[in-house]
């Protein structure tokens, strides 16, 4: 027995194109806050929005085009949440707190973004790329250092130090964040003064 279009279509509220990838992808970050992304369901996706699995792909072409479409929506609220708090007073402090506190409440998810196979996808290292590279913004103007050629490269590497530091505090559950970016904000000026 069909379902009638009237009946089948109850619920479903027509939007705009736009509108309907935002609300795609807002479903795509609420589901990965309780599972991993290579967990993530384009069926459940679509059945949260309420539109066939058919529709979801008339947005994002494929299952790895919505991938990168979470992935760089995770990648801007990461940014949003670290933005640094103007009332610190160590301004280097201010960038580095807010994204190790960051890791410690999302590190599964970070970790499949950005170092599983997910994040071998070019797409992927773009946004991570980008990503680092605000950071290391933050970190310019926190410092108020020479932005040089050299001083971004130095930068770009010891942010990786942070990011791995911050990445292995989430699995082991130590040391603490404030010991993280006070172990990562001490070893700065070395990286900085270089060879």
């Amino acid at each position: 027995m069909s379902i009638p279009r009237q009946e089948a279509s109850k619920g479903r509220r027509r939007l705009p194109p736009e509108e309907r990838r935002r609300q795609l992808v807002a479903i795509g970050l609420q589901e990965l806050s309780t599972r991993p992304i290579h967990a993530l369901s384009i069926d459940r996706v679509a059945e949260i929005a309420g539109i066939s699995r058919g529709l979801l792909f008339r947005y994002f072409p494929t299952k790895q085009d919505f991938y990168v479409a979470v992935v760089g929506a995770a990648s801007r609220r990461l940014l949003r949440a670290a933005d640094p708090d103007p009332d610190e007073q160590d301004p280097l402090r201010a960038v580095l707190h807010p994204f190790v506190s960051f890791i410690d409440r999302h590190g599964d998810n970070y970790q499949t973004f950005f170092h599983s196979g997910v994040g071998s996808d070019p797409q992927i290292r773009d946004i991570h790329d980008s990503m680092r590279d605000t950071m290391v913004e933050r970190v310019v103007a926190a410092l108020g250092c020479d932005d040089t050629p050299v001083t971004r490269m130095r930068l770009r590497a010891w942010w990786a130090f942070v990011e791995s530091l911050a990445i292995d505090r989430f699995r082991e559950g130590t040391p603490s964040v404030d010991e993280v970016v006070d172990c990562s904000a001490a070893l700065l000026p070395t990286v900085l003064a270089g060879p």
